[in-house]
Order: structure tokens, then C-alpha cells, then sequence
């Protein structure tokens, strides 16, 4: 299937005595100042497909990185090293990279492949058969969604391996907290203030998800 294909086609999904369209996001969706993405992903579900399970999961925080004006990102400057290739190929394209060693973090590139924008995806509330709760902070996401190196790179509009989708869950602008991002003081008071943390909290959450389910 192409991209256009795989981006546009609604899959119907029988969900307790129920049917739900769900529509695989696209090249567009991601193709968008970070800003705008991470705000838009809240709601969201993201799937990882591992040794032939599916795990899924709803976004419930995320932060942008706004490329090389953005202290804090890891394109500040226009740097261009191997491991930020990732950054400026195509919207959607997964980067992933490994901090302390021990903890993987997932991000989605946004915008074009000229400006080197991501979002990073902070939070989730596990819908998998196997786990149902809150995963609160960017190392246990990667836990949950079983990522590793091996993910970086993939195309998510396209991956068989992790994509996201709408599943016409929809959370009220009210809803949506914004706030400073977490762990960059490193990137000085103007950059760590912005406001470019979108989060719901886990009663939140967990609200919207029973509600969809019923």
C-alpha cells in the first residue's frame, strides 16, 4: 500500500458491541510547525506492533522542539551530526535517541525536512488488553511501547512497526494544560519558559477513555 493510501484509509475496529473509525495519521498531519503537532497529538493513539502484538495507548503529554532556534532542542544551530538525521528527513519520520544510558525517548519529526522540528511524547494511558493505566514520563513510554534504536528512522505513515492513529477521541481545549518543558534549564530562562508542554492529567484521561469505551 502507498503512502497516500495507508495515510487516508479508515479502518473500522469492533470495540465493545461497538464500531470506531480509526484513520492512520498522515504526511500532512506531521508536516506542521511542532508546536501545532504536539498539541494536536493529545488524544491521539499511538500502536506499536511487537513480536506480532499490538500495544496501544493514548497520548496524554507531549513537548515540542522547535530545531535550530530552540536551545533546547537537539538541532540547535542547524548542528547536522549522525544521530540527528532523523531530523531532517521527512514529517513523521520517528527519532529516537538514548539518554543516561538506560532510558530510550521517542520522537516524531514535524514540519519539512529543511527545518529540523520534533515532538516528543512524554505520557500515555495504556489501552492494550495486557495493561490499562496511566505511563507517566518519557523513559517508561519507551518501556511500554517496547522502542529501542532499532525504531530510528521508521516512517510512522507508512511503518508496520508503530504509527499513529485518530480514533475520533476528542479533548476539549479546556482540558489541555500547557506549561514549561521539563529538564532543559541547561537551555537558559527564555527557552525553558516557553510554554510548549500540551498535557492532560490522569483523571483526565482515564475520564475520556471510559467514556469511549461505554
Amino acid at each position: 500500500m502507498n503512502e497516500s493510501k495507508s495515510a487516508a484509509k479508515a479502518k473500522s475496529k469492533q470495540t465493545k458491541g461497538r464500531r470506531t473509525l480509526s484513520t492512520r495519521l498522515g504526511r500532512h498531519f506531521f508536516e506542521r510547525p511542532s508546536v501545532s503537532v504536539a498539541r494536536d497529538l493529545i488524544g491521539k493513539y499511538i500502536v506499536r506492533r511487537y513480536r506480532g502484538r499490538l500495544i496501544s495507548a493514548i497520548i496524554t503529554e507531549t513537548e515540542a522542539y522547535r530545531g535550530p532556534d530552540d536551545r533546547a532542542s537537539r538541532a540547535f544551530g542547524g548542528r547536522r551530526t549522525r544521530s540527528v538525521r532523523a531530523l531532517y528527513e521527512s514529517a513523521g519520520t520517528t527519532y529516537v535517541y538514548l539518554v543516561y544510558g538506560i532510558h530510550w525517548l521517542l520522537n516524531f519529526k514535524t514540519a519539512t525536512p529543511d527545518k529540523p522540528q520534533a515532538v516528543l511524547i512524554r505520557g500515555l494511558v495504556a489501552t492494550s488488553d495486557s495493561r490499562r493505566g496511566v505511563i507517566g514520563g518519557p523513559g517508561k513510554v519507551s518501556r511500554y511501547l517496547k522502542v529501542d534504536g532499532s525504531l530510528y528512522g521508521d516512517d510512522a505513515t507508512t511503518s508496520n512497526r508503530i504509527w499513529i492513529e485518530d480514533r475520533g477521541l476528542r479533548v476539549p481545549s479546556r482540558l489541555i494544560k500547557k506549561g514549561p518543558r521539563v529538564g532543559i534549564d541547561y537551555s537558559g530562562p527564555y527557552w525553558a519558559a516557553k510554554p510548549w508542554r500540551f498535557r492532560i492529567d490522569s483523571e483526565t484521561a482515564l475520564s475520556l477513555t471510559q467514556r469511549r469505551c461505554r
